[in-house]
């Protein structure tokens, strides 16, 4: 062996301070060569597993646009470059960082084969409730070729730079400059990743429907959509934004007081992953039960509520409506919600959700939005029912019981409470539920339907004896319930498709099919007497953010300032939607046509203010 090839093959070692410059230059540059090639092959790996359970021809496809391609590995192999300059191990870096980089991957993959919904950075403030959700009866997690494959390239690639890299890199000041430098490149990325514009330029929709958050998701790959996110998890104001300008726009509203004579007590429901899928028409499903929620909305005041999310994200439809925002954001204090406005009026404001307190993190959040006290499973239903999810059997009458005790303390009532009995995915075995499918269905299918269908038409029949008790209560009550997305059915959404429902977000029937749900607004005969009016007949399509404005309206109510604001807003934008798409006008759109650009722009603006301005006060007696 000549003295240069010994050289060579010495220079993957650890270094020797008595090499000339030339040396250690190429020393370095080894390493740092082996590491960003082992990084990048990583991630070129991970995008088999970015198409969730869709064709490969799809991760076929990121071949053909580098920029996906470039926009997906480069990361991975940022994260080898800073766990190296942590560890100082190329190997070690490299299975730590590229054992991260499989980890996001792999639940982004299981997200889309359960519930064709990808992982989103917020998803990672819910690590809990995944968790729990995974760990239950009904999602199965499982290993196939794909999960083999990219587990095999990170051991592989990890034995390989324990073979070809050994040794480890000493000194402080190199390692820090190094990490430095690895978060200072992305830093200098990072406008790439974030820009919208550069996002929605990226054309990798062969097979892709552009329409469909998911697919337009996967047609990114994973890495870059995951940072993307980012950018709608950090709260930014819409662009041009001013609070003063914000603020005179709100000022042009005053806070109205609930009349006195017009005082109705609330009690608002919101139920898990309710759907009538009497209005599909699909062949052999008996849905003769949803006769009972039928006869309750020909009493009613009805009509679709447009959500921004399928099969999970209950929190989204909740908190929209309680507080008028149009999309979730951050809670980490006190915010803005028509919940302080009940408080400011003189209402007790509770509520119960028969679950977890952490779940969602409703322990905390509850008291910003403004509760005054909340029941859950902890130390309260878990003492009733020993069941995973709680009945409803126990938590309406419980509604029912809080309002009336309630009336000892003179003080109108509000309340808002969430099932939980309902919650999917739906056990696919056989459960003893009645058969409402016929035998054309395949057997997973039928099981699921049968569960799902006795659950949902069990809570009807709770919700009937609910509004029998108010319909001869002699104080005026108001009822809301609607719920807050479509259920889970089957991985990937196998049954719907089995059944012939269309929920393709991509058309517009389909996009209504996928995001729709019923609201009902109901009053008692006391209430009728008190408002002068039946409350009753087909209401508009809504986003969850305009909820409450139907219920003022109804009501008679004006309400507090932003809700007035957003009542013109209503009129004109009935469904404003986290996915791009619109009813403007009564067209549904995928972009504000130029003539509303000024007051959609008044829109954001006022979510804005009234999201980070805290305008009520904390200190009301209970």
């Amino acid at each position: 062996m000549d003295k240069f090839t010994k050289n060579f093959f010495l220079l993957h070692r650890s270094p020797d301070p008595s090499w000339p410059i030339w040396k250690y230059g190429l020393y370095l540059a080894y390493r740092g060569v082996m590491l960003i090639g082992a990084g990048l092959c990583m991630g070129l790996a991970l995008l088999i597993l970015a198409i969730g359970p869709y064709t490969k021809e799809i991760a076929l496809g990121y071949l053909q646009h580098w920029e996906v391609v470039v926009l997906n590995v480069v990361p991975v192999a940022l994260l080898v470059l800073l766990f190296y300059s942590i560890l100082g191990r190329a190997c070690a870096a490299f299975f730590v960082g590229g054992g991260i980089a499989f980890a996001l991957s792999l639940g982004n993959y299981y997200k889309l084969q359960f519930r064709d919904d990808p992982l989103y950075f917020e998803d990672m403030l819910i690590l809990r409730e995944a968790k729990a959700m995974a760990s239950g009866d009904h999602y199965s997690l499982f290993l196939d070729k794909r999960i083999l494959a990219a587990a095999a390239c990170l051991l592989l690639g990890t034995l390989l730079l324990w073979l070809l890299v050994p040794g480890r890199a000493t000194g402080w000041k190199r390692r820090t400059a190094a990490a430095l430098s690895t978060l200072a490149a992305a830093a200098a990325l990072s406008p790439i990743y974030f820009n919208k514009d550069v996002y929605d330029s990226v054309e990798n929709y062969e097979g892709l429907n552009r329409w469909s958050p998911t697919q337009n998701y996967i047609a990114h790959g994973f890495f870059y959509p995951f940072i993307h996110s980012i950018s709608d998890f950090v709260e930014m104001p819409p662009a041009g934004y001013q609070k003063s300008q914000a603020a005179e726009l709100l000022a042009a509203y005053q806070d109205a007081d609930i009349p006195a004579d017009k005082q109705v007590n609330i009690i608002a429901i919101m139920r898990e992953a309710y759907v009538d899928f009497s209005q599909y028409d699909v062949p052999g499903v008996d849905v003769s039960g949803y006769s009972i929620y039928h006869g309750l909305e020909a009493e009613s005041y009805t009509g679709n509520l447009v959500t921004n999310i399928f099969a999970g994200g209950t929190v989204d439809t909740e908190r929209c409506f309680l507080t008028g925002n149009y999309k979730l954001h951050n809670f980490r204090g006190n915010t803005n919600s028509y919940l302080w406005y009940f408080r400011d009026q003189g209402y007790t404001v509770e509520g119960s959700h028969p679950y977890h307190q952490w779940f969602y993190n409703r322990q905390n959040i509850n008291g910003y939005l403004g509760f005054g006290h909340y029941r859950f499973l902890e130390g309260d239903f878990e003492k009733r029912t020993s069941a995973t999810y709680p009945e409803d059997s126990i938590l309406l009458p419980e509604i029912y019981s809080d309002f009336q005790k309630n009336k000892q303390t003179g003080k109108p009532y509000f309340s808002f409470s969430v099932n939980v009995q309902s919650h999917g995915p739906y056990a696919t075995w056989d459960t003893g539920s009645p058969e409402y499918l016929s035998q054309s269905y395949s057997l997973a299918c039928r099981n699921a339907m049968n569960y799902y269908l006795h659950t949902i038409f069990q809570t009807d029949e709770e919700l009937a004896k609910l509004v029998d008790q108010l319909r001869t209560d002699p104080d005026p009550v108001v009822l809301v319930t609607f719920g807050d997305h479509l259920p889970w059915m089957g991985d990937g959404n196998a049954f719907y498709e089995e059944m012939g429902i269309d929920i393709d977000p991509g058309s517009d029937g389909g996009f209504y099919r996928h995001y729709s749900t019923r609201y009902l607004i109901w009053a008692n005969d006391a209430a009728r007497a008190l408002l002068g009016s039946d409350v009753q007949g087909e209401g508009p399509d809504i986003s969850p953010c305009y909820l409450m404005n139907l219920v003022f309206r109804q009501i008679g109510w004006e309400g507090p300032a932003f809700l007035q604001a957003m009542d013109g807003m209503m009129d004109v934008f009935p469904v404003v939607t986290t996915n791009d798409r619109y009813v403007v006008d009564g067209a549904l759109t995928k972009e504000i046509p130029q003539q509303r650009k000024e007051m959609f722009r008044d829109f954001l603006y006022l979510q804005q203010y009234w999201r980070t301005e805290f305008l009520y006060s904390d200190t009301f007696q209970e």
